[in-house]
């Protein structure tokens, strides 16, 4: 399984949060995806599907990642500290600024991929 990392989740997501994240963290989380995670609906992209995940991290947080489903590709879409000032402790497609952010970061994930601004590393 790989682990994709696209310019604008780095840009937008990771970079601000740099303090508190790490790659590595975000490795360690993706792994638990079988065992502990929250399936959401695929917002019509249809070769996989929108999962949440709390962070493995001293500090509480949460991603959302795409996955594809035959590639066996994971790609992280959003990140935020569990009580994010602008999402809140919601991050949900049922609070419509998330369900916005997530929209929109999904739609510049997929651009970087196929423009190929991304990085792509190995989950063992």
């Amino acid at each position: 399984m790989f682990l994709i990392l696209t310019k604008s989740f780095l840009k937008r997501e990771l970079k601000p949060l740099k303090k508190y994240y790490t790659v590595e963290d975000i490795k360690k989380t993706t792994k638990k995806i079988l065992s502990s995670s929250i399936r959401l609906s695929h917002l019509g992209y249809k070769e996989g599907e929108l999962i949440k995940l709390r962070l493995v991290s001293k500090t509480a947080g949460r991603i959302i990642i795409y996955a594809y489903k035959q590639k066996e590709l994971i790609v992280p879409v959003v990140l935020r500290l569990k009580k994010d000032k602008i999402i809140g402790e919601n991050l949900s497609l049922n609070n419509a600024k998330a369900k916005s952010l997530i929209l929109d970061m999904l739609n510049k994930t997929m651009n970087d991929i196929k423009n190929g601004d991304y990085e792509k590393e190995l989950l063992v």
